[in-house]
């Protein structure tokens, strides 16, 4: 056992604590690249250490699947945990029939997940781990610091491991770095949906609509002031030291577009329902409780919130969705400014022409009875 794993072992066992550590893997339609997942997952330190009174809980949901996701994962799991050397891995695979992110992540904080779990790991099934301590690190970061409330780390584009990249996949990697600062090891980061590591009890505060679509952008916000309730405190998303993994980057144009106008859209809809939020305080409820009554009783509740928005107004896009690549090029110093102008002045009009179709989207098709159709119409 390393230095790092002993200290923590003695130091559980001096304070008399256990710790319970749920690990949720969300996956759809994912049986080509889940059997690869979860063998990277089993080459980290964290699941190959036998620390006293540390307890590891993996849950995969497969949510709305065709394929054979589930299977793949039982038969992966039965061969990668043996009881007898693994006592302290319990897993599960709990299939869920309505495809979403939103809802597979609602049912593993707030019913999947065993209640006396004090951390969460959120990851998705198709990432590679780079660095073999990625979970401990996050962990033992996650367990020293008292300001942060989520830990990430650094997600890495495959296309950028390339040695000979070609043109699209150079112009991937570099207008990515245009959407903001960089985030240093320690310092504030943005939430990447991929893999995080949260505190059991913040996360259990809050829940998804059924059908939200930029979940990531909805979520950092959540975190970082405390559920609406305080202005935004970015010291409480965190990076990892020594952290990170890899994930498949979008290299053709059409799949890139897509995706960005996607997630202009959910920008959109995160900024309607943030608003419809604040005014929570005059009913005296939370904005967890709010959203999984409304998840229960009328799931069709988030479209017709759109729907009544859009009769309102003509414009539903963030204006921050217009100045983004700016905002990151100011962040730069003087020289990369001057190369990287050109660039960010085409990634402006991209996401103009982006904001007018996803609004236009977003218009025509906010009745629609179950959100997750907007897949196909955006």
């Amino acid at each position: 056992m390393s230095m790092e794993f002993k200290y923590m072992s003695e130091l559980l066992v001096a304070e008399d604590k256990e710790l319970l550590i749920s690990i949720g893997i969300v996956a759809h339609n994912e049986a080509d690249c889940i059997g690869k997942m979860l063998s990277s997952l089993f080459k980290q330190s964290l699941l190959n250490q036998t620390i006293s009174r540390l307890h590891i809980e993996l849950i995969v949901l497969p949510n709305g699947c065709t394929d054979d996701t589930a299977e793949v994962a039982h038969q992966t799991l039965n061969s990668l945990v043996d009881p007898s050397t693994n006592k302290s891995i319990h897993w599960k695979v709990r299939e869920i029939e309505q495809p979403g992110k939103p809802n597979a992540w609602n049912l593993f904080v707030h019913k999947f997940s065993r209640p006396n779990a004090q951390y969460f790991f959120l990851m998705d099934s198709d990432i590679q781990f780079l660095d073999e301590n990625t979970l401990y690190s996050m962990l033992q970061t996650i367990l020293s610091s008292s300001d942060a409330w989520v830990v990430v780390d650094k997600p890495i584009k495959d296309v950028s491991l390339k040695p000979n990249k070609t043109l699209r996949e150079s112009l991937s990697s570099v207008i990515s770095g245009l959407s903001g600062g960089k985030a240093t090891e320690g310092g504030p980061a943005w939430l990447c949906g991929q893999l995080y590591c949260a505190k059991s009890d913040v996360l259990k505060q809050i829940s998804f609509p059924t059908g939200l679509m930029n979940d990531d952008s909805f979520l950092y916000t959540m975190i970082v002031t405390e559920n609406l309730k305080t202005k935004q405190n970015p010291n409480r998303v965190i990076l990892a030291k020594s952290a990170s993994h890899v994930f498949e980057a979008y290299t053709e144009i059409s799949h890139l577009l897509r995706h960005e106008r996607w997630l202009i859209a959910g920008s959109a809809v995160n900024e309607l329902v943030f608003n419809r939020l604040r005014e929570l305080d005059k009913v005296g409820q939370t904005a967890g409780e709010y959203i999984l009554k409304n998840n229960d009783s009328y799931p069709q509740w988030l479209s017709v919130l759109v729907q009544d928005e859009a009769k309102k107004r003509q414009w539903l896009i963030p204006r921050f969705i217009l100045i983004r690549r700016f905002i990151g090029l100011s962040n730069k110093p003087f020289y990369k400014k001057v190369i990287l102008s050109p660039i960010a002045l085409a990634a402006f009009i991209v996401d103009f022409i982006l904001s007018v179709q996803a609004n236009q989207s977003l218009r025509q098709s906010s009745g629609l009875g179950y959100w997750g159709k907007h897949s196909q119409i955006l």
